[in-house]
């Protein structure tokens, strides 16, 4: 392996990638037990960032905008191969449970599949995360991004908050609009305050809406989370909103981790 060059290897491995090289994304860190040596959930659950606050969340539709970046035909034979492969880890009973919530689902050919895989690869895995980091005494800000693009595919997808987070409106074209000024400076004060505090709430005085946002962490009891909505910035509990689907796809964070 040595001897064969870094291009020829990507020119070999990056179509089998799929969906991934579509995009542009040639890889992702796998847990080889070297440089990656510890389950990343047992070792959150075990204190490994009980000091360090952690700032982190989930946009509303996260993979709306990969299936948008490909296409609804693309997307869907990439997607009945890539569930069959998840399917055929899981056990009867996991797999059963799969396929209650993807038949649960309503709406065009692409939903189910883009749903689960939002809850796969992102949404799930960012509750566990707070929950594992709450569990060892750490502290997690966690919030639920729902601001929609002028897409009709994307709406409030993966990235797409981020023309708000740095103020920069070119650099994700696919939002197709601009957003409120307000709340995009509001936002932006957030994880500003956060980054010089450590907390990322707001006193009226400071937040450029004139209203106090107190930013609680996220516990076990409550499961509070900030509601980023472009109007309406608001708590709310997990159970309220219906993030993650506890029973059908939580336990999928077993098999994937971010």
């Amino acid at each position: 392996m040595l001897k064969i060059s870094a291009e020829d290897i990507m020119n070999v491995w990056a179509p089998l990638l799929g969906l991934y090289n579509v995009l542009g994304v040639r890889t992702f860190p796998e847990r080889d037990g070297i440089y990656l040596p510890l389950d990343p959930w047992e070792a959150y659950a075990n204190g490994a960032a009980k000091d360090i606050e952690i700032l982190q969340g989930c946009d509303k539709d996260e993979m709306n905008t990969f299936m948008g970046a490909i296409g609804e035909e693309a997307w869907n034979a990439w997607a009945e191969g890539r569930t069959a492969e998840k399917l055929a880890q899981l056990t009867d009973k996991e797999q059963a449970l799969v396929k209650s919530y993807l038949n649960d689902i309503q709406g065009e050919s692409y939903e189910p599949t883009v749903n689960l895989f939002s809850q796969l690869m992102f949404v799930a895995p960012q509750i566990r995360l707070s929950d594992e980091q709450t569990k060892a005494g750490g502290k997690s800000y966690t919030y639920y991004y729902r601001v929609e693009s002028s897409q009709p595919y994307i709406k409030a997808g993966h990235a797409s908050e981020l023309p708000v987070v740095f103020a920069h409106p070119e650099i994700q074209e696919f939002t197709g609009r601009a957003y409120d000024e307000t709340f995009s400076k509001t936002m932006r004060k957030m994880w500003v305050q956060f980054a010089k505090t450590g907390n990322p709430s707001l006193s009226a005085a400071e937040s450029p809406d004139g209203k106090a946002h107190e930013w609680p962490l996220y516990d076990q009891k409550d499961r509070q989370v900030m509601v980023l909505d472009e109007h309406d910035i608001h708590l709310a509990k997990e159970s309220e909103l219906k993030i993650v689907d506890w029973e059908r796809t939580y336990f999928l964070t077993n098999y994937y981790m971010p």
